[in-house]
Formats: C-alpha cells, structure tokens, sequence
C-alpha cells in the first residue's frame, strides 16, 4: 500500500489567522512581516489545524504537523482526543543555541522558494521558545515526558549536525510509526 504524506506547517496557519486581521486587533506589521501581540492566536492555529487533521483523516495517509510553543502541555490541549488518539507526537530536542544558529543560516541561505526559509525574530524566539516545558521534562527524565504526553511519544535529538546520528534518530520514528 502507498503512503501518502502531508505536511502541515502552523506558519501558513498564522499567516491565514493574520490576514484575517483587518483590525490589527491581534498583530502589527513590521518590516515587511509582522509581530504578533495577542499570543492567544497560536490557540487558534493549532485549533485550525486539528480541524484540518480531521478532513484529511484516510487510509494510508500521514500527516505531519509542525509547530513550536513554549508550554507543549497547553498546546496539546487543542487538539481533539480522537485527533490525538491517532497521533505519534515527535519532539525534536535541539538546544536553543544551536536553534538560533540555524534560524538565522536558514534565512540567509534563503532562495525564496520554500515556507521554511522565514525567519523568526530573535527576540521573539527569546521571549516565547527558549524554554519549553517539554525541554525541561526530556532533560529530567525521558520517561516521565513520555508518561506524561497526551499520545505515544517519540524524541528526535537533533542538537548536532550529521547524517549519521540524524538516520539512527529517524529510524526511533519509522519504527514507532510501524506500531
């Protein structure tokens, strides 16, 4: 049977959310992107999304959400039960450093042609990403992030670069996903 895979990015998510925005109730622009001042809008992607999942829900179908927050725990709790009931939750461990290292590479290296090439605002990354309470748990205790996550758990260590490490992190995941 083939797989079909899809990918769901909460940046476009937001973008939609913002458009909608007239107002400016929620956001302002800025150099030539914008800043988001109501924090409650990432609620509203990610309730977007799980309305999404549903429709997209298929025999044969993956379907890979995207997105950082800094209180995992919150966030999960706009996903419906059946959405998560079906779910591997992958948290991807990279220290915050090596994040910003690698936002702003990214940005820099930009072509234009991919959604991943935006940049996130350092300051807001300080604010809102570099701390998270999945980090805080995972380098506690693996086991007690696991136990407590909403859906089966699987943690990706992404903190250093080479294929090597990144092929034996990914093979955590096919194997999860075959159960």
């Amino acid at each position: 049977m083939a797989i079909d895979v899809t990918r769901i990015d909460d940046f476009p998510v937001l973008r939609e959310l913002l458009d909608r925005d007239t107002e400016f109730k929620r956001h302002y622009r800025k150099e030539g992107g914008f800043v988001v001042t109501d924090f409650t809008i990432l609620d509203d992607v990610l309730k977007e999304i799980n309305r999404k999942l549903k429709g997209l829900e298929q025999p044969g179908r993956v379907t890979f959400v995207e997105f950082a927050r800094a209180r995992y725990a919150d966030a999960l709790k706009n996903f419906d039960r059946k959405v998560l009931d079906r779910s591997l939750i992958l948290y991807i461990y990279c220290p915050f450093d090596v994040c910003i290292e690698r936002n702003v590479r990214r940005f820099r290296e930009a072509r234009g042609e991919d959604i991943d090439e935006h940049i996130a605002p350092t300051d807001i990354m300080e604010r809102y990403y570099k701390y998270d309470d999945y980090e805080e748990l995972y380098l506690k205790s693996e086991a007690e992030l696991k136990r407590r996550a909403p859906a089966p758990l699987v943690v990706v260590r992404n903190d250093i670069e080479g294929l090597e490490r990144l092929k034996r992190e990914l093979k955590k995941v096919t194997e999860a996903l075959k159960k």
